[in-house]
């Protein structure tokens, strides 16, 4: 493998977008054309070198480009955590499953080295562990493939926390988005029936991907009174949350079973407004008007095992819808997208043609 990788040449420099301050993605992000190419790993490293394809955005990456303070003496950081992409070289003490130049893979970066080192993906080469990169299959599509790792390892987390199984009924509020998307089949494979959540003009995709029933949201609004008038005598087993919508757990007693559970992933609120909601949420006794429900909100990091375990789904169970495609040097808009609220799956930058 060694010798392999000693014939394989990289660009010293590269494409690269860099967050500089602090703002909104339109005004904190800058391509930059000479950014240093990750070094070759050689030897016994467990490094994997990626020529990157796509890179999936994250709703929270503007939200922290706004809000982390650009400290003196740093450099500029890279943004995002997920990608797909052709292995350009690996060193021996990477997984052999990933080791082999030109095989397609998926891969994450850890959240601390992404937010706080700045060593995010959203560039044309990146140097990741290799327990943080998995293989799939050559004929999957790589923008697609390029949002299974946290769409899915989120959505693998609420239903695992949840203990969603065969026979429950599950309420997947925002099912046309990236999560919730990928939350619907997952509930249904695992035998749920679920009740999906969105907008009248994502039903047809919310149904293609396999829901018992669909609301509209905004032609059954307030959607809490709804709920409590179509599941008073048949309650919910959960409520998946991926919107963060803080009506639906105060006033879920009144539709959701007094052992079931509000899972949140949304922030919809805002981030001062979700924290203070979760305090409450958690801790608040009912003596002095909590609610008398479960209520979890978590945070969901990728891991390995998550990612091999997608891969494989995505051979043929999985879809992961995409909303739209940006080219690498207009990122910006991609940001843009996203910040609507009204994606329908993942909105993905394409680095290169793979």
């Amino acid at each position: 493998m060694t010798s392999k990788t000693q014939l394989l040449t990289v660009p010293p420099t590269m494409r690269a977008w860099v967050c500089r301050r602090r703002g909104p993605a339109c005004s904190a992000l800058e391509l930059a054309t000479d950014y240093p190419t990750p070094e070759v790993p050689t030897g016994s490293s467990p490094d994997v070198l990626i020529r990157v394809s796509n890179v999936s955005l994250q709703f929270s990456s503007e939200m922290l480009m706004k809000i982390l303070p650009k400290l003196p003496f740093t450099s500029p950081w890279v943004p995002e955590i997920e990608l797909s992409g052709v292995v350009v070289a690996a060193g021996g003490g990477a997984p052999a499953e990933v080791r082999d130049p030109n095989s397609h893979v998926i891969a994450f970066q850890n959240i601390p080295s992404a937010v706080i080192m700045g060593h995010g993906v959203l560039a044309e080469y990146v140097r990741l562990p290799g327990c943080q990169v998995a293989r799939i299959d050559d004929g999957i599509d790589m923008a697609s493939a390029s949002g299974i790792i946290g769409s899915g390892s989120t959505a693998l987390k609420m239903i695992r926390t949840a203990g969603v199984r065969e026979g429950h009924t599950v309420l997947v509020n925002g099912a046309s988005g990236s999560v919730g998307s990928v939350l619907v089949q997952l509930c249904k494979l695992r035998g749920a029936k679920v009740v999906g959540v969105a907008s009248g003009g994502n039903e047809p995709m919310v149904r293609d991907l396999g829901v018992d029933e669909f609301i509209d949201y905004r032609e059954h609004a307030p959607l809490p009174a709804y709920l409590a008038h179509q599941y008073a005598e048949n309650p919910l087993d959960f409520v998946l949350d991926c919107v963060g919508t803080q009506a639906l757990f105060v006033n879920s007693p009144a539709y959701l079973k007094p052992e079931g559970a509000v899972v949140n992933i949304g922030m919809l609120e805002g981030i001062y407004g979700t924290a203070c909601n979760v305090l409450l949420n958690t801790w608040l006794p009912t003596w002095l008007g909590g609610v008398p429900r479960r209520y979890m909100m978590f945070s969901t990091p990728p891991s390995r095992d998550d990612a091999v375990y997608l891969a494989h789904l995505i051979e043929g169970r999985l879809r992961i819808p995409v909303d739209s495609v940006f080219e690498m040097k207009d990122a910006t808009c991609a940001y843009e997208r996203i910040a609507t609220k009204r994606a329908r799956g993942k909105v993905v930058v394409k680095v290169h043609d793979d």
